[in-house]
């Protein structure tokens, strides 16, 4: 009667094994399931950290991809507070072209910072007619300006009238994106 009180059946081969046996001699089946050292529960917890570190990974990508494509600010509701201090009208030949440049200061009094503005330089004559543009197509990539700021530019073009009659410019900040936008 003490031999039986000291001995158990093994659940899986269903062989008589000792009762303070960790694993069946005869098909080694851990008798704890969840002993720490039984090497399936390792695993088993294993796997759970790797799942979710995976998870966390995952969100955490997704975090990162949000930032970057995920709405960013309008510029509409900011354009008053970004302006030109001011712009030079400037002249070079390239080849046979005669080139007009306009270079300047713009200055952000917004609380946000801004990239590829859009600038537009309208160009006049003595009269104040307007007699060129150098249109705004928001491809300038180092024009940044952040919060509270300014940054200088450069825009230019192949000039339609001759130097002499350009005689003054005015320059419009028309787009810009959000700093934090992809690309």
């Amino acid at each position: 009667m003490a031999d039986a009180e000291q001995t158990k059946v093994c659940p899986l081969c269903a062989e008589t094994i000792k009762a303070a046996a960790k694993v069946c001699p005869h098909c080694r089946y851990w008798q704890k399931k969840w002993s720490f050292q039984n090497p399936q529960t390792t695993q088993t917890i294993g796997g759970i950290l790797a799942v979710i570190l995976i998870i966390g990974a995952m969100m955490g990508v997704g975090v990162f991809f949000d930032h970057l494509v995920g709405p960013k600010r309008d510029f509409a509701p900011y354009r008053d507070q970004i302006t030109i201090i001011n712009s030079t009208l400037g002249f070079r030949m390239s080849g046979s072209n005669l080139m007009v440049s306009v270079v300047g200061v713009v200055t952000n009094q917004s609380e946000f910072g801004w990239k590829n503005l859009g600038l537009e330089a309208q160009l006049f004559d003595k009269d104040d007619s307007l007699i060129d543009v150098i249109p705004a197509n928001g491809d300038y990539r180092g024009v940044t300006v952040l919060p509270h700021a300014t940054a200088g530019f450069k825009i230019e073009s192949r000039a339609t009238k001759k130097e002499s009659d350009y005689a003054s410019d005015k320059v419009y900040v028309r787009v810009a994106k959000d700093i934090r936008s992809w690309p």
